[in-house]
């Protein structure tokens, strides 16, 4: 299976949300909830946000 991108759009009004995400279980709560090892969900972060852009690059073609 290819790697599927999703982005997650949450207010700053979602107070349980960033509750959630700031206690460190947003993405296990997002595994738990499709069934998937929590190792397969990841953030696309600052430390890791410029790989995850290159692959969407070429994933998609969209080269410079």
């Amino acid at each position: 299976m290819e790697t599927i991108y999703l982005k997650i759009t949450i207010p700053k009004s979602a107070t349980e949300c960033n509750e959630i995400r700031e206690q460190g279980y947003f993405f296990e709560n997002i595994a738990n909830a499709i069934e998937l090892d929590r190792n397969l969900v990841s953030e696309i972060d600052e430390e890791n946000y410029l790989k995850i852009i290159e692959a969407i690059k070429v994933k998609f073609g969209k080269e410079k």
